[in-house]
């Protein structure tokens, strides 16, 4: 019977100033199985004055060869940000595409996403101090989870972003990192992020055999616990050693470009 390597990472962020979202991966030793909610809630520019608009968002993100969801306060678009110039996504995208290897293109992405989200904080420090702390303080900014194929072996990285304040007031992140292989060591691992009492219950007495079922079943707990800040439709992405496609998505998810899972050092796998 094939064992999970990892069922990995609920992310649940509700945040009356921002969007609340629920993405699960699961991964054996054959595939990825990422999927996420659609619905995205949003406070114009931080302000909290009007009400919230909700709208629906493909939370599964094409990078060149690498595939990535990510969540946090801090917004995941121009709509969602405090500074309308920072886009995360695009953030994330643009240090997904450089260098080599999925550690160093990861490495770009910290960096990049360090230096937005650091901007962003000082710019709702300044301009809103109950909204910088409700939206960046006591809680994960920004998590991100990285799905693909690194010389041949399917990996998946989870940074998440969490603001520092020095005692001299100077803002920095504290970055936790994730890695799997490396990090999922036992045959069986759960790690949450979040308000994830429900999944951490139901999976106290339930076994998934199948990852695509697990994916969906847990998203869909959450939409169901939660539905005013997480919901349908789910979009689920399959990656395995040979390629990628969806299992599921609505007509807001693109098609998966015509670019195979290369591996590390093959012709054109840096290109996007």
């Amino acid at each position: 019977m094939r064992s999970f390597r990892i069922i990995f990472a609920l992310l649940s962020f509700a945040s009356s100033t921002a969007f609340a979202t629920s993405i699960v991966a699961v991964m054996n030793n054959d595939e990825i199985v990422i999927g996420a909610d659609s619905k995205t809630t949003l406070i114009q520019a931080g302000r909290g004055k009007g009400d919230p608009e909700n709208i629906t968002k493909c939370k599964i993100v094409q990078a060149g060869n690498l595939f990535f969801a990510s969540a946090g306060s801090a917004g995941i678009g121009p709509a969602g940000a405090v500074d309308p110039e920072f886009d995360i996504r695009e953030t994330i995208a643009r240090g997904l595409l450089t260098g080599g290897g999925i550690d160093e293109k990861v490495g770009n992405l910290e960096k990049a996403l360090v230096a937005g989200l650091t901007r962003i904080a000082e710019e709702a420090r300044q301009d809103n101090a109950a909204f910088f702390l409700k939206s960046f303080v006591g809680q994960p900014v920004h998590t991100v989870i990285i799905g693909g194929l690194d010389n041949g072996e399917l990996v998946l990285r989870v940074r998440t972003f969490s603001l520092i304040i020095s005692p001299s007031g100077s803002l920095s992140f504290e970055i936790g990192r994730f890695a799997c292989p490396g990090d999922c060591g036992t045959s069986f691992l759960t790690v949450f992020e979040g308000q994830t009492e429900a999944i951490r219950n139901y999976l106290q007495d339930h076994y998934f055999a199948d990852p695509v079922t697990a994916v969906r079943d847990l998203v869909e707990l959450e939409i169901s616990k939660d539905p005013s800040s997480v919901g349908p439709p789910v979009d689920i992405l399959r990656l395995t050693r040979k390629g990628v496609k969806w299992v599921q998505r609505k007509p807001l998810c693109p098609d998966i470009q015509t670019i195979p899972i290369l591996l590390e050092g093959e012709a054109g796998a840096n290109n996007p």
